[in-house]
């Protein structure tokens, strides 16, 4: 906002105020009445002329800036932050794909970043067809009938799960699905108490935060897995389905955990059948894809990799991939992180080497003890 909008403003008031007094008294004339109104000037008529002078400015000032960025007040368009036709790239010969307050276009960009992950990204695309579809209807008047939005992410760790999750908060949110699109991650320990009468308040407290948003329960098995007495798991999944009806346009839940449990989890209880009825499995990742993480966790750090990392780092992960404790992109960032570690003991002996690029050996020392 800058003086010479605020001078043009305060300058079509005048104006404005001399043509309106011209055609309610044309006799008196323009500067006739410039002429009354300082002769007949009273301290009064001062204190109000000043008031509305300093009210116009502060109404143009403030329009200005809400035209100018909306965003930055807190206001934003439903749609305006999402480009209608926009799908994730993916090979379908292939399955190749091009490698967190974000609009829907920001949430696509990471997504189509991620290594891997096709046919997740396919399914996003079948989400964002979904809404358009919704969104066109309703601009021709036609009806749009209620779909559930609650889902089921199954996988291993560390395949994007979460991240997936918020994405989709970002872009419900962006396209007015919902108000605030923020993501709750929950587990067990959070819904479930230890005493008799507890476990639902504590269900529905994390459930009210996450209200107009995403709730992510993550090992959401967990909560029908115990069978013995005193184990209120159960509890716990009642409550949350009553709130999901009680608030069925105002919240989305996301549950995830391994496929085989999750199968089960689903089909222990027929509200959650009924409520939770897509599914989007998420792949282990291959030793290809995880060098690849491995190479872009590095560059965001900014390191550099030597050429040929992959034939010590692939070997080590296939040999991994099978342990319960694996854990995909998780691992290669503890490998990472061991990796500076080594990186760091090694340039503290040499002030000659580089501080900013890895040596085989540094990887090498971190595979050991992994």
């Amino acid at each position: 906002m800058n003086a010479r909008f605020i001078l043009a403003f305060i300058l079509i008031g005048v104006v404005t105020a001399g043509v309106s007094a011209l055609l309610f008294n044309p006799q008196i004339g323009f500067f006739g009445w410039i002429g009354s109104l300082f002769s007949e000037m009273t301290a009064l008529r001062f204190v109000g002329i000043a008031l509305t002078t300093v009210a116009a400015t502060s109404v143009g000032y403030i329009a200005s800036r809400l035209g100018a960025d909306p965003t930055a007040s807190g206001f934003v368009p439903i749609g305006s932050g999402y480009t209608y036709g926009r799908r994730l790239t993916t090979d379908p010969g292939t399955g190749e794909t091009r490698m967190v307050t974000r609009t829907a276009d920001d949430a696509l960009d990471d997504l189509d970043m991620m290594v891997g992950l096709a046919s997740v990204k396919t399914e996003i695309n079948k989400l964002l067809a979904s809404l358009e579809v919704e969104h066109r209807r309703r601009e021709q008047g036609l009806p749009v009938f209620a779909t559930s939005r609650h889902m089921v992410f199954t996988g291993p760790p560390g395949v994007g799960k979460t991240v997936v999750a918020r994405a989709i908060g970002d872009i419900y949110r962006s396209l007015g699905v919902l108000r605030k699109g923020h993501l709750i991650e929950a587990d067990r320990s959070q819904l479930v108490a230890s005493y008799v009468g507890q476990t639902a308040p504590k269900t529905l407290d994390v459930c009210r935060t996450a209200l107009d948003g995403v709730l992510f329960i993550d090992e959401a098995y967990s909560l029908s897995a115990a069978e013995w007495k005193g184990d209120f798991g159960r509890e716990a999944i009642e409550a949350l389905l009553k709130y999901m009806e009680d608030h069925r346009d105002r919240l989305v839940v996301i549950v995830a955990g391994y496929p085989a449990e999750m199968h089960r989890f689903i089909a222990s209880n027929p509200g959650l059948a009924s409520r939770f009825t897509k599914t989007i499995d998420f792949p282990a990742y291959d030793a290809v894809e995880l060098c690849e993480i491995f190479r872009a966790m590095a560059s965001e750090q900014q390191y550099l990799l030597p050429i040929g990392f992959e034939a010590a780092l692939a070997p080590w992960i296939e040999s991994q991939r099978d342990d319960p404790q694996w854990g995909n992109a998780r691992s290669m960032r503890t490998l990472l992180e061991k990796t500076r570690e080594a990186h760091a003991l090694r340039t503290s002996r040499d002030p000659n080497a580089s501080v900013a690029e890895f040596e085989l050996s540094d990887i090498q020392s971190a595979i050991r003890d992994s």
